[in-house]
């Protein structure tokens, strides 16, 4: 018997959200928050846009490094490369950092 209340209850309140989803006041409503959203969409989309120009501008306008090609890294000492291979390692949990390639 205490089942059919929540089922009772459900069916009546679909019946009145049908309604008022179907009024011609909630359709404007509606209707007014789709083009709100369109419209940020559109400055959002406009926004995003100029700034992918902005840096396709400064990126397009960046002079190839004097002396070389432009593939070629920068040049380190020996110090620096080993702690950049280190920093470049996978940690093992329970093994310190760069001891990776070394026998125990």
């Amino acid at each position: 018997m205490f089942h059919i209340i929540p089922f009772a209850v459900g069916i009546v309140t679909g019946a009145v959200i049908l309604k008022l989803l179907r009024s011609d006041k909630t359709q404007e409503g509606l209707e007014k928050a789709q083009g709100g959203l369109r419209s940020a969409t559109v400055s959002s989309l406009e926004a995003i846009e100029s700034a992918s120009a902005k840096a396709r501008a400064r990126l397009a306008e960046k002079p190839a490094a004097p002396g070389g090609p432009a593939s070629e890294g920068p040049h380190l000492s020996e110090a620096e490369a080993a702690m950049a291979r280190a920093a470049a390692e996978p940690v093992t949990p329970g093994k310190p950092a760069g001891t990776e390639g070394r026998a125990s």
